[in-house]
C-alpha cells in the first residue's frame, strides 16, 4: 500500500517571491503536521496490519505513521522521501508558492535541477524504493508506505511495470493511498 502523508501545517497561500522559494521549501520540508487530523478507519487499519511499515524521514510522514499506527515502529528510509524542487528562482515577482512550486516542478520534469536531484535520478530512487517494498512484502506479507505524492506516482508506476495490479496513480491528496498486489 503507498499513502501519503497527512497535510502539513504550512502557509500554501501568502505570496511569496520567486527568490525565497528555495527558503520556503525548505521550511515546507520540515513542517510537521496541521492539528486534530483525522484519516480514514480503513487507512488506519491497513497501516496497523501492515507487515511492515516503511516512512520517509521527512516529518510530516513520520508523524502520520504515528498517527495512524502509534504502537508501531516504523523503518524509516529517505529512498522514499518526495524529490526535492529546484528553488533557485532570482525573480522578485509575489506569486502563491503553490505556483512557484508547480512551475519550479514543471522546469524540473524537462531537465532543470538546478542543484538538487534530477527527475532520472529521482526515477532510479524510486525503483530502487519499489525493489524495497517488494522484498519487504515477500518477507513480511504486506506492506504500507507512508511517503509523497510525487514518490508514490513513481513508485506506482515501477510496481505496475513489474506486474503488480493497483491503481495507475495513486491520489494526490493528502491521506490518499493506493492498494497494489502482485
Amino acid at each position: 500500500m503507498l499513502a501519503r502523508h497527512g497535510t502539513p501545517a504550512w502557509d500554501f497561500t501568502t505570496p511569496i517571491p520567486g527568490r525565497a522559494l528555495a527558503g520556503w521549501l525548505e521550511g515546507e520540508r520540515g513542517a510537521g503536521l496541521v492539528r486534530d487530523q483525522h484519516p480514514s478507519a480503513e487507512l488506519a487499519r491497513l497501516v496497523r496490519n501492515a507487515g511492515c511499515l516503511i516512512v520517509s524521514p521527512l516529518r510530516r510522514a513520520i508523524e502520520s505513521a504515528k498517527l495512524l499506527a502509534p504502537a508501531v515502529e516504523p523503518v524509516v528510509d529517505a529512498r522514499f522521501t518526495e524529490p526535492p524542487l529546484p528553488g533557485a528562482i532570482a525573480s522578485s515577482l509575489r506569486l502563491g508558492p503553490k505556483l512557484w512550486s508547480g512551475m519550479a516542478r514543471c522546469a524540473w520534469f524537462c531537465g532543470w535541477s538546478s542543484g538538487v536531484e534530477s527527475f532520472k535520478a529521482a526515477r532510479a530512487r524510486a525503483r530502487e524504493a519499489a525493489s524495497i517494498l517488494i522484498a519487504q512484502a515477500e518477507r513480511h506479507g504486506t506492506v504500507a508506505l507512508i511517503g509523497h505524492a510525487l514518490m508514490n506516482v513513481l513508485i506506482a508506476g515501477r510496481l505496475r511495470a513489474l506486474g503488480w495490479k493497483g491503481p495507475r496513480f495513486p491520489a494526490l491528496r493528502h491521506w490518499a493511498f493506493g492498494v497494489y498486489v502482485s
